[in-house]
């Protein structure tokens, strides 16, 4: 063959190229003769190969009859023509041995044959060195098929003499590749959709979560490793890339509702329902939440729990309603019966003043609506706020009779959120009952001093209110506190998030406050 010879595939079973290999050993072994008998030997051997029977030559003979197409080429002659093709290569070719004979092997490729490999055996021929090939060959009656071809050297001494050659059909395995390749591309595409539509689900569950500030976590029973979402970072006070163990998670469940969580965990995996719960949390800064958690426990084909999972949705502002509302409605039953003593001692101090039958029965009605009006604060749950004064007055008025100024209130304008108004009306209005029945306006010349101020020097807006008792009877403090004494001390300190007190001093009572301001308004700064 020569350099730009191209010649038809051959390659079979790993056999194959041993089976080529022991030929063209054994053809160069034939030629390995010395002397100035070499040429006449060569030129014997082709004879030897081109004979149509068999001849004394046992290697000859054997590639003949091999059941693998071969063929060999003589390199020496012009165009490196196939010299020798054995009855496997006329049957895989569909060529006559005489249509075959004294032709480069080249009549065998198609125009759509693999240059790339051309050109591969190409190179192969030139140095003289083995190749594997895979091309595309036509068959005499027009088929196409694809040949595994393989191409071993044979060398006379230094001399390159023949080209051993032989070919598979591998058309059925390069069908069956193509089909895999296929199938792969199939699956590879069938992979990459499912991919992006689980990528998708999981996008809109995490919007989902964080939309309604779901977060979600899991717990793995085997190794009790602890997995939490961003979102659940946050709900918890933490920043979403901070890592969360078990352990660390843990340690931020309030004191007293560890016991009870852990109670309700043994309780779902032991009944195989879901886990329902709510308890607080204590962030890192010390804020106390509430949060609710829904999930349910996995379990595997052995019937062991290997998983608990699912939501946590932060409540702290629901349980604050409920508290406020628990806190209304407690207030509510009280105020009916308070609202029936503070009539009566109207009513007492209205006849006092030894006015007109008419005069009284005026006075009365306008206390009692003033009354009225004051208990509309403690309902109207949409107020948009009001400055102290505003919720002074409005409280006082059914204790104030016309140009009675034994309750004095002063002070600078403050608005005050709905939340604090609500929660002075009601302290207001219990200290005025209080000082009704027991305290300063029991008599004639009691008096009372409502003043208030904002505190110069605090990094934020707070302010001290001051309700004073003078010339009443001799206080003695309480036995026992009761719902009225609770609300103003502990529920009004909770409500303006600082701190409320009574002092029970025998010359009167005085109540102090402290709160944290919402920022003025322009026009209300100082």
């Amino acid at each position: 063959m020569t350099a730009d010879t191209e010649v038809p595939l051959a390659r079979g079973p790993p056999s194959t190229c041993e089976y080529e290999a022991s030929c063209a050993h054994a053809i160069e072994t034939s030629l390995g003769i010395q002397g100035l008998g070499m040429h006449r030997e060569h030129d014997r051997i082709v004879t030897e190969l081109a004979r149509t029977v068999d001849g004394a030559d046992p290697f000859a003979a054997a590639v003949r009859a091999s059941q693998m197409a071969m063929v060999i080429t003589d390199p020496r002659q012009h165009d490196n023509p196939i010299v020798f093709a054995n009855d496997a290569f006329c049957a895989l070719t569909g060529y006559a041995r005489d249509e075959v004979l004294g032709r480069n092997c080249r009549f065998l490729q198609e125009p759509e044959t693999d240059r790339v490999e051309i050109g591969r055996l190409r190179e192969a021929i030139a140095e003289g060195v083995p190749v594997e090939v895979r091309l595309l060959n036509r068959r005499k009656d027009g088929g196409l098929f694809w040949n595994r071809l393989f191409v071993s050297p044979v060398f006379q001494g230094d001399d390159l003499a023949f080209f051993v050659a032989s070919q598979f059909d591998a058309t059925s395995e390069k069908a069956r590749l193509e089909h895999l390749e296929t199938d792969r591309e199939a699956l590879e595409r069938e992979v990459e959709r499912r991919t992006r539509d689980l990528s998708e689900s999981e996008e809109r569950l995490r919007f989902v979560l964080e939309a309604g500030r779901l977060g979600s976590w899991s717990l793995d029973l085997h190794d009790m490793r602890f997995a939490a979402s961003e979102t659940f970072k946050v709900v918890l006070g933490l920043d979403p890339d901070d890592p969360l163990g078990r352990t660390a998670y843990e340690a931020l469940i309030h004191a007293d509702d560890r016991a009870r969580r852990d109670e309700a965990v043994a309780a779902c995996i032991a009944g195989h329902g879901d886990y329902d719960i709510e308890y607080r949390i204590v962030t890192p800064a010390g804020e106390v939440r509430w949060l609710k958690f829904r999930g349910r426990p996995f379990y595997g084909d052995d019937g062991v729990p290997f998983r608990l999972a699912g939501i946590a949705l932060d409540v702290t502002d629901r349980k604050h309603a409920e508290a406020h509302r628990a806190l209304l409605a407690n207030e509510l039953n009280h105020r009916v019966k308070n609202t029936l003593a503070t009539v009566q001692a109207i009513v007492v101090q209205t006849l006092r003043a030894n006015l007109s039958p008419a005069e009284t029965r005026d006075v009365i009605q306008g206390r009692i609506h003033s009354l009225a009006a004051a208990s509309d604060v403690l309902t109207r749950e949409k107020w948009d706020g009001a400055t102290l004064a505003e919720v002074a007055t409005t409280a006082l008025a059914p204790f104030r009779a016309d140009g009675d100024r034994r309750i004095e209130v002063r002070g600078p304008e403050v608005m005050l959120t709905p939340r604090q108004a609500l929660a002075f009306s009601m302290a207001f209005h219990e200290l005025a009952t209080n000082a009704v029945k027991y305290g300063a306006l029991t008599n004639g010349v009691g008096r009372i001093l409502l003043d208030w101020d904002v505190l110069a020097g605090s990094p934020f807006r707070a302010l001290r209110l001051t309700w004073q008792e003078f010339d009443g009877p001799p206080v003695n403090p309480p036995t026992r506190r009761g719902f009225g004494s609770r609300m103003i001390e502990r529920a009004l300190a909770d409500e303006l998030e600082g701190r409320a007190e009574i002092d029970y001093r025998p010359d009167g009572i005085i109540f102090t406050a402290q709160a944290r301001l919402p920022e003025a308004p322009a026009g209300l700064r100082d």
